[in-house]
């Protein structure tokens, strides 16, 4: 690397940093002030708990927090630097020295692909590993907090419905279980009072459980016979209370590896199959979508002659907009078919636009 490579080079990453702190920093304290109360119902709270809940809700939001900010941010601290050596005159001495602008942006790509890097690592080992935490209810502050779980499938086609759940707990109340047979049709429903999960065995205990046979018609039809249940101790429903927790929620997707996703298509029927193809289609396309961003952005501020910091952060301001625009729009269009295709629709626009702008460029 040369001087010129070195000196961008701290200056994006520097400017990222500060970008990236302060980013994380508003979003968790503009959340905080808005949903202060949701902290506090529990009149029984101490002071010291209730302080505790707050540090360690937003301590664990922050991979959620690095994962939506860092692609824009990133753009942003490469038009920083660039923005500065602009308005300093750098560029006219290293035109003039014979440097092409294009070589500007190869120390700028180079540092991105690192952020990129960790954005992935991020995605792929940090993100699924607090997201059953990251669901959670601002108010969960201790144990006595619960919410419902709704039809949760596991990867056998059974369902499972729980009227309270404690996450901190991972304890089940009023549970409700559809056990499918080979074919994913239901054939017995199991009921239980509580459920707790033994992580050794990977299975869930039953209190008062039974199992109840559906899938026979003349039984159902068979009013003057009492209805026969077997009794249930245990129960093999392949999902552990962290999966159950993230599965509640639809936006939970995005939390997922490429491997939970995989296993999610491959396990059978889902109710929001598009959405989760979607989303691995866009966890692929992103690193990408993240380079192209920088790419539009960098032009703008590369200029032979001295212009307007100003004007140009405008244009380029607008054109990421354009860009952030038609990308939400696009991948709002889910299906199964067309996922794959909708997923790209962003880099087939603005990938060959932002190639040429770079090769545009006049030296």
């Amino acid at each position: 690397m040369s001087i010129v490579d070195r000196y961008i080079a701290r200056t994006f990453f520097s400017g990222y940093l500060i970008l990236i702190l302060v980013g994380m920093g508003l979003y968790a304290l503009a959340d905080l002030l808005v949903n202060l109360d949701e902290f506090t119902k529990d009149p029984n709270l101490p002071l010291q708990a209730a302080l505790w809940a707050i540090f360690e809700y937003y301590l664990v939001h922050l991979p959620l927090y690095f994962s939506q900010l860092s692609g824009p941010l990133m753009a942003i601290a490469a038009a920083f630097t660039l923005a500065v050596m602009l308005r300093n005159n750098e560029l006219i001495a290293l035109i003039s020295s014979g440097v092409p602008l294009q070589r500007l942006t190869v120390p700028l790509l180079v540092c991105s692909i690192v952020m990129i890097t960790m954005w992935e690592i991020n995605q792929e080992l940090i993100l699924p590993k607090v997201a059953h935490k990251i669901v959670r209810k601002r108010d969960d502050a201790s144990s006595k907090s619960f919410v419902n779980v709704d039809c949760a499938r596991d990867d056998r086609n059974n369902l499972m419905t729980v009227l309270r759940m404690y996450p901190r707990e991972g304890r089940l109340y009023g549970v409700f279980i559809v056990e499918a047979d080979s074919n994913g049709k239901p054939k017995y429903l199991i009921t239980a009072d509580r459920a707790d999960y033994d992580d050794v065995r990977g299975i869930w205990l039953l209190e008062r459980g039974s199992r109840i046979r559906v899938d026979d018609s003349e039984s159902l039809g068979a009013f003057e016979r009492p209805i026969e249940r077997e009794p249930v101790a245990e129960f093999a429903f392949t999902l552990t209370p962290e999966q159950l927790a993230v599965r509640r929620k639809s936006e939970s997707t995005n939390m997922m590896s490429l491997g939970q996703m995989n296993e999610l298509i491959a396990g059978g029927r889902l109710a929001n199959r598009a959405n989760v193809i979607m989303s691995r289609h866009v966890r692929l396309t992103q690193p990408l979508l993240q380079l192209i961003l920088l790419a539009l952005v960098a032009p703008f501020f590369l200029a032979r002659e001295p212009v307007s910091v100003l004007a140009s952060g405008g244009q380029a301001l607008v054109v990421g907009g354009i860009f952030f625009g038609v990308s939400f729009v696009v991948h709002g269009v889910i299906s199964d078919q067309s996922a794959a295709l909708v997923a790209w629709i962003p880099i087939l626009l603005f990938g060959p636009f932002a190639v040429w702008r770079l090769g545009d460029l006049k030296t």
